[in-house]
């Protein structure tokens, strides 16, 4: 009988060690808690999926219909914007949020959500400290596009693209991650999102898709970022929102379809500024394959860093390219030939040697030739002399002020342009290229219901999905300046709640 009791009280000793070592055990969240759906995957998803998984630990299930991580984010050619970013005080370059949300506002038109404008430009330097801290970005160089008072697009010197060079570094984390722990990071591509569901209190409460096999999918969870794009790829929605734009070319990858506005509009979010479509001024006219209506986008640091526009007509320059992309546009439109909208952009040797890495692949791809100033007025049938086209691009390189009011004179033809000076040359022309309407978000990057409310616990957007930041122009740089801010910002918002 005395042992047996001996041997109870044993057990009951040993069992509650064992429990207490349990209880003491840290528990992964991913055991009771559903993981946060990231429908996209250029830089808005990429940026809220490594700031949930990074800084929260918390499990993302990150879906997108193409076959490849990257969406059109992974094409931006241009850079980033912040102001008054380490990078320009290190190049003391004189910026603010203050200026940087004036040129933001002005270059909207009186359109889009000023409270978001004002997040975009005073968390911008925050954007660009996290991807050269966090993921060893250098975003050494600037460029002062059009519509902005000061350089503030940052690109880094080496040899890839910006846009390719972000992605990828927000790519490689996320699939690092995703191997060590398949249950912290799932990446499904070639999965469409079809459907959200909400339950009776307007909780996100789960997905349906149709996976890599063509089967239809459903998925729990409480929290959705909408990072699924705009729609200028569309030629039905451009018909319904912009329809004096659908015989332009794109430059817009075939993804780019709208289908978060579509699910967002049905489950009663607010559209804004849907008919407000960005016309790139320069995509490139390849000269073999001349009406393809994909085009490459011509950068417009291509015009930051110093190149012209001239008109095949006449041979001159006919506007500032510094303007904003809608008045360069609109003056392309107007003054060079109605038949392709064509102009010439003609770059000097010294923006070859800044833009190096970029150029070789244009003039690999045989969008950029580099020819002398005779041959250039051969081959485009320029109606005047090529001592006269010579004599203009020294009067340009030599002025202290700008005809057309170009402030940033970068990278001129220099004091001894003659007819056999080699310049570089490309035939461009206006391209739709973003889509500044969507669902409207709020400042914590919540989607918002025609009441001016969150539509739904659990449902955020970023990116160009969402309307409200642009307003009716984009400024260069800004687009993956605001997936950064906004993605980060969902996943804050969920961080807080989850």
């Amino acid at each position: 009988m005395f042992k047996a009791r001996r041997l109870i009280l044993y057990l009951i000793i040993v069992f509650g060690i064992l429990a207490i070592r349990k209880l003491s055990q840290p528990v992964s969240p991913m055991t009771s808690k559903n993981p946060v759906v990231i429908i996209g995957s250029g830089l808005a998803g990429l940026s809220a999926g490594n700031q949930l998984v990074t800084s929260y630990k918390i499990p993302i299930v990150l879906l997108d219909k193409a076959a490849s991580v990257g969406g059109n984010s992974i094409k931006a050619s241009s850079g980033i914007n912040g102001a008054l970013t380490n990078t320009q005080k290190a190049l003391s370059v004189q910026d603010s949020p203050e200026a940087f949300f004036q040129d933001t506002v002005e270059s909207a038109k009186h359109k889009g959500v000023e409270s978001l404008m004002n997040k975009l430009s005073q968390e911008s330097s925050s954007a660009i400290q996290w991807l050269q801290q966090d993921f060893g970005l250098k975003l050494d160089l600037l460029a002062q596009l059009g519509g902005h008072s000061a350089p503030r697009t940052h690109r880094s010197s080496g040899k890839l693209p910006p846009g390719f060079e972000i992605v990828q570094s927000l790519k490689k984390n996320l699939e690092s991650i995703a191997e060590k722990d398949p249950n912290l990071v799932k990446i499904l591509l070639n999965s469409k999102v079809v459907d959200i569901s909400l339950d009776s209190d307007l909780r996100v409460s789960g997905i349906e898709y149709i996976d890599s096999e063509g089967n239809k999918q459903s998925l729990k969870t409480d929290n959705v970022v909408f990072c699924s794009g705009g729609f200028a790829y569309s030629k039905d929605m451009l018909k319904q929102y912009a329809p004096h734009l659908v015989s332009l070319p794109t430059t817009n990858g075939q993804q780019a379809t709208g289908d978060g506005q579509k699910i967002l509009e049905k489950l009663g979010a607010d559209l804004i500024d849907m008919d407000q479509v960005q016309v790139h001024p320069t995509g490139f006219i390849d000269p073999n394959d001349r009406t393809n209506q994909w085009k490459f986008l011509a950068a417009e640091a291509l015009r930051g860093l110093g190149g012209i526009l001239l008109n095949p007509l006449d041979g001159k320059r006919f506007f500032n390219e510094l303007g904003r992309r809608d008045d360069v546009t609109n003056a392309i439109q107007s003054k060079c030939p109605k038949d392709d909208n064509r102009a010439l952009l003609v770059m000097s040797e010294d923006l070859y040697a800044s833009y190096k890495n970029n150029m070789d692949f244009y003039i690999f791809k045989k969008l950029v030739k580099r020819i002398s100033i005779k041959e250039l007025v051969s081959h485009f049938n320029i109606p005047i002399s090529a001592t006269e086209l010579a004599k203009d691009l020294q009067a340009y390189s030599v002025a202290s002020e700008d005809t057309f009011g170009r402030k940033s004179l970068l990278n001129r033809f220099g004091d001894s342009v003659n007819p056999d000076t080699e310049v570089f040359v490309a035939e461009v022309t206006p391209v739709v290229h973003f889509t500044m309407g969507g669902a409207r978000i709020n400042e914590n990057s919540q989607v918002v219901g025609k009441n001016g409310r969150a539509l739904a616990n659990g449902l955020y957007a970023a990116g160009e999905v969402s309307g409200g930041v642009h307003g009716a122009n984009r400024l260069g740089g800004s687009s993956l300046l605001e997936c950064v801010v906004f993605g980060r910002t969902a996943a804050h918002n969920i961080a807080r709640n989850y």
